[in-house]
């Protein structure tokens, strides 16, 4: 049921929207909707959505915004069924709200008066980032201010706008994830959340989604005033999990089913954030957002492969094992050939629920192999590309060689361009001069990436004699079974 209660404003200010999320908090609603109600900012959209709590939510807000006559927009929705925080949020931003700029509260938490105001007035004044966030000031159950971790943190944290860019999005893929504002705190544009879609995965951490696309294509603020008190009590989200120690959670992941104790769900919650990452950077490669960093890459990716295979391992069952297994010995006979030369690897398998990344690498000589061998197998190799005219129209380790003239022709398609050589800048120089390559999408491997390894020859010895070891143990046995 959604009641929507429509007023006009001639205010010539920006269109902001504030929404409370709300699920089982009858008793702290109250106060958040009238910190809410009490914005002295005039051109205000305030959406109250319940997402189909149990307890009396409902009932308060609708008895604490049924008289409300006051000047800002007021949009009551209750979901019929529970999403879940990420799926809530998804509906919020896609159905419920209408401003240009949208400022987040949760039920338990109480706004400042002039929180939407000095929010919308910094905003205005630092070329309207796609993220503005503020400092906090934490409370109990019963109203008492606390100093807790979070409060100590914005105390005592580096201002992220002292950091180059760059390094913002290192520092955030470091395990675990440093988030620096939390989503009480944070308002951001909906032109961000638009630029990358909807969320496929639509995780329960908002305040991470929405920092990390800022991250890859988009501007930041932060400013230190205390405009939010945050409560802390025992039924947080991060709380919830943990009071139904008998509770279990049945999903998917990709087409294996998983069953998974609630006390251990966080566990799939921050998998499906670094599912929605990862697709994210992808996105962000494509509209030339970001360059790839392969070393980002793998920080995500590695982070990425680690949960998925502990979901599989331990909630799985059977089934998750002989994924494993299955993507063990697929990945062992797909380089099996080359062996040989390059030794054993460690397992990089792709993902079959995520988007590949399609790349060209240039360089077919012995860096570019070697890249080739080091990439998750999430980079969709399309082809190599070479200057040597005597490589066109052959295979290097399975993988056609073109003309740099057939680089983004129909079949030889790409995301991103890896140039995998020591002549980075003159190759630079032809992809963007001759063939119009935007720059945007020309990476350059790291010297990590192609180069070979000290221990390269005893690693190639010892995968020889592990070799040669199966081959003689294979051929006794074949030769005792024919011997009976």
């Amino acid at each position: 049921m959604v009641n929507d209660t429509t007023k006009t404003t001639s205010s010539e200010l920006p269109r902001v929207s504030m929404f409370l999320f709300v699920f089982e908090q009858q008793d702290y609603i109250e106060e958040a909707i009238a910190g809410a109600l009490a914005q002295d900012y005039g051109n205000l959209q305030i959406v109250i959505s319940d997402d189909a709590s149990t307890d009396n939510s409902a009932a308060v807000i609708e008895r604490a915004t049924r008289d409300y006559h006051g000047q800002h927009d007021i949009k009551v929705n209750v979901n019929p069924t529970n999403l879940g925080i990420g799926e809530h949020f998804k509906h919020i931003m896609n159905n419920l709200i209408d401003g240009e700029l949208v400022v987040a509260a949760a039920g338990d938490d109480i706004s400042s008066p002039n929180r939407v105001s000095r929010i919308v007035e910094t905003w205005l004044e630092n070329q309207q980032p796609d993220v503005i966030a503020h400092d906090l000031r934490e409370f109990d159950q019963y109203g008492n201010n606390v100093d807790s971790d979070r409060t100590i943190q914005y105390q005592w944290q580096q201002n992220p706008l002292d950091v180059q860019p760059l390094q913002r999005l290192t520092n955030y893929l470091q395990d675990p994830f440093p988030l620096p504002f939390l989503g009480a705190a944070l308002a951001y544009t909906r032109d961000l959340y638009q630029r990358f879609d909807a969320p496929v995965w639509a995780p329960d951490y908002e305040d991470h989604l929405m920092y990390f696309r800022a991250l890859l294509g988009g501007s930041i603020h932060y400013f230190r005033e205390p405009l939010v008190r945050y409560r802390r009590h025992t039924a947080n989200f991060t709380n919830r999990d943990k009071k139904v120690s008998t509770a279990i959670k049945r999903v998917s992941l990709g087409t294996t089913p998983l069953t998974i104790p609630m006390v251990s769900f966080g566990q799939y919650r921050m998998h499906q954030l670094v599912c929605q990452q990862f697709e994210d950077y992808l996105k962000a490669i494509k509209l030339e957002l970001v360059c790839l960093d392969v070393d980002h890459f793998f920080k995500l990716w590695q982070n990425l492969n680690r949960r998925h295979e502990q979901l599989l391992s331990s909630f799985a069952g059977w089934r998750g094992k002989l994924v494993l297994l299955t993507s063990d010995v697929q990945h062992y006979f797909n380089y099996l050939p080359w062996r040989w030369r390059y030794g054993v690897r460690h397992r990089a398998g792709s993902i079959s629920y995520l988007s590949p990344i399609r790349i060209i690498i240039f360089g077919a000589s012995a860096a570019g192999q070697r890249a080739l061998m080091q990439l998750p197998e999430q980079f969709k190799v399309v082809a190599f590309a070479d200057n040597n005219t005597k490589l066109h129209g052959q295979k290097v380790l399975g993988i056609p060689v073109i003309a740099p003239t057939q680089v983004g022709t129909e079949v030889y398609t790409f995301d991103t361009i890896l140039v995998a050589s020591i002549y980075y800048f003159p190759i630079k120089q032809q992809l963007a001069e001759q063939l119009h390559i935007p720059i945007s999408k020309i990476a350059r491997a790291s010297q990590a990436l192609i180069s070979e390894p000290s221990s390269a020859h005893t690693f190639r010895r010892n995968s020889k004699l592990v070799t040669i070891a199966l081959a003689v143990i294979i051929g006794v046995t074949i030769a005792t079974i024919s011997a009976f």
